[in-house]
C-alpha cells in the first residue's frame, strides 16, 4: 500500500506542477512527448528516493530540486521559475498537511502510523485533491493580481507561502497534543496580521500608481494648453496675415510695376518666413493632438510621420488613450537622440471597437530587457523605468494588450485596445 500511495501522491503533484508551468510559462522548444517523458521520470526518481531513503528533510531538498529542474522545459527568468517550485513544494506540503489532519478529524486515524494504514493511498489520494484545490486557488490569485508589478506579486506570495508552510507544520507538530486549540487561534492571529499587512502594502502600491497616472494626466494637461495657445496664436496670425493680404498684395504690384525684382524676391521671402509650416497638429482630438504637438515642437530635429485616424470613441476616453502615447513618445525620443538618423512613426487607427497604436522609431542600440519586461537606460534606473509598467496597466484596463519587437534597428511598440464596458 505505501508503493501505491506515493505512487498517487509524486504522479498527482507532477500533474499539478506541469499544468502550472503550462498556464505560467512560455515552453521551449520541446515536443509534448518529450516534456511528459521528463515528467514520468521525475515522478519515479521521486518515488524511488521516498521508498528507498525515507527521510522528512532529504524528500523536501529533494522535490524542490526536481520540481526547479523541470522548470527548465520552460523559458522565463530562474528568479520566477525557483518561486514556482518553492510554491508548489509549499502547496504539497499544505496539501499533505490539510488531508492528514482531515482524515484524522473524520477517522480519529494517528498519523504517526498513517502511511502503515490499509487507508494509505486513499488518504494520499485526498492530500493530493486538497492540493489541486489549494493550487487552482493560487492561480486564481495570480490571476487577479496580474495587474500588479510581477515582482511586488512574487514577493506578496513568497510571504503567503512561508505563512502557509509555517502553520501547517505548526498546526501537524501539535495535532496530537492539547496546545492544538491554541495553535489554531495563533494560526488565525498570523492569517489576520499578514491579510492586513498585504492589504496596507497594496493600498499604497494603488496609492502610489494613482499618483504617477495623475502626474502623466497633468503634464498632458498642459500639453493641452500650450496646444491650444499654440492654435490660438496661429489663428491670429493667419488673421492678420488675411488684414495685411490687400496691403501685401499692392506692394508686390508695386514692385512689379518699377521692375525692382530683387527687392520683390526679398520682400516675398520675408513673408514666406512667417507663413512656413508649424509643429502644430489639429486632428480633432485635443489631447492626443496636444501631445503631439508638445513633443513635435520640444524635438524639431527628429522627423514625425504621423498617420492619425479620428477615433470614434464610447467607452475609452481620449487622456487614456494620450496617456500610453505620451510614455510611447517619451521612449522613441529617448532611443532616437542616440540615433544617427533618428525618425518617429506614429499610426492611431480604429476597425470596429479596436483602436490601434502603433510608434516606430531609429534604435541603433539593443533594447534592455528582463524577461517580458523593458528596462530604462537612464543612469537613474530607480527613479525611471515606469514608463512601460504604467502603459502595460493602462492597456490592461482597456481590455487589450502592449507588445514590441527591434527588427533591423526599428523598434516598433504596439498596443491594442477595445473599445468596450468594464
Amino acid at each position: 500500500m505505501q508503493i501505491l500511495g506515493y505512487f498517487i501522491t509524486s504522479v498527482g503533484t507532477m500533474l499539478l506542477l506541469w499544468y502550472c508551468c503550462e498556464k505560467l510559462f512560455a515552453p521551449r522548444r520541446h515536443t509534448i512527448l518529450a516534456t511528459g517523458f521528463c515528467f514520468v521520470f521525475a515522478a519515479v526518481l521521486s518515488i524511488a528516493q521516498t521508498w528507498l531513503l525515507f527521510d522528512k528533510n532529504l524528500n523536501s531538498l529533494t522535490n524542490i530540486v526536481i520540481f526547479f529542474a523541470l522548470t527548465f522545459l520552460y523559458s522565463k527568468p530562474w528568479t520566477q521559475r525557483l518561486f514556482i517550485a518553492f510554491l508548489l513544494f509549499v502547496l504539497s506540503v499544505l496539501g499533505e498537511g490539510s488531508g492528514c489532519l482531515f482524515v484524522q478529524i473524520l477517522y480519529g486515524i494517528d498519523l504517526k502510523d498513517v502511511n502503515e494504514t490499509i487507508l494509505f493511498p486513499i488518504i494520499c489520494l485526498i492530500c493530493v485533491t486538497f492540493q489541486a484545490i489549494y493550487t487552482i486557488f493560487v492561480l486564481l490569485i495570480m490571476q487577479y493580481l496580474k495587474k500588479h508589478p510581477r515582482q511586488v506579486t512574487t514577493y506578496i506570495f513568497i510571504l503567503i507561502a512561508i505563512l502557509a508552510f509555517s502553520i501547517i507544520d505548526l498546526l501537524v507538530t501539535f495535532a496530537d497534543t492539547a496546545y492544538l486549540i491554541p495553535a489554531l487561534i495563533l494560526s488565525a492571529l498570523l492569517i489576520a496580521a499578514i491579510a492586513g499587512c498585504i492589504y496596507l502594502f497594496t493600498d499604497q502600491l494603488r496609492v502610489q500608481r494613482e499618483r504617477l497616472q495623475l502626474a502623466n494626466l497633468e503634464e498632458m494637461l498642459e500639453n493641452q494648453v500650450k496646444h491650444y495657445s499654440a492654435l490660438y496664436e496661429a489663428n491670429r496670425q493667419v488673421a492678420v496675415q488675411r488684414h495685411d493680404l490687400k496691403n501685401i498684395l499692392l506692394n508686390v504690384r508695386s514692385y512689379i510695376q518699377v521692375g525692382e525684382y530683387e527687392k520683390l524676391d526679398k520682400y516675398v521671402a520675408g513673408f514666406q518666413e512667417k507663413v512656413q509650416p508649424s509643429t502644430l497638429i489639429d486632428n480633432g482630438m485635443p489631447f492626443i493632438d496636444a501631445v503631439l504637438s508638445a513633443k513635435m515642437a520640444e524635438h524639431a530635429e527628429i522627423p514625425f510621420e504621423n498617420d492619425i485616424a479620428l477615433l470614434t470613441l464610447k467607452k475609452i476616453k481620449q487622456p487614456q488613450i494620450a496617456f500610453i502615447l505620451a510614455g510611447a513618445l517619451d521612449n522613441a525620443i529617448e532611443a532616437c537622440e542616440k540615433s544617427a538618423k533618428p525618425f518617429i512613426r506614429v499610426h492611431i487607427g480604429q476597425h470596429g471597437r479596436m483602436i490601434s497604436l502603433v510608434v516606430e522609431n531609429a534604435a541603433d542600440q539593443p533594447v534592455r530587457t528582463a524577461g517580458d519586461r523593458l528596462l530604462t537606460t537612464k543612469a537613474d534606473n530607480k527613479a525611471h523605468g515606469y514608463g512601460v509598467k504604467s502603459m502595460m496597466q493602462m492597456a490592461e484596463q482597456l481590455h487589450g494588450m502592449l507588445t514590441w519587437r527591434q527588427e533591423k534597428q526599428v523598434f516598433t511598440l504596439s498596443v491594442l485596445m477595445q473599445d468596450i464596458g468594464a
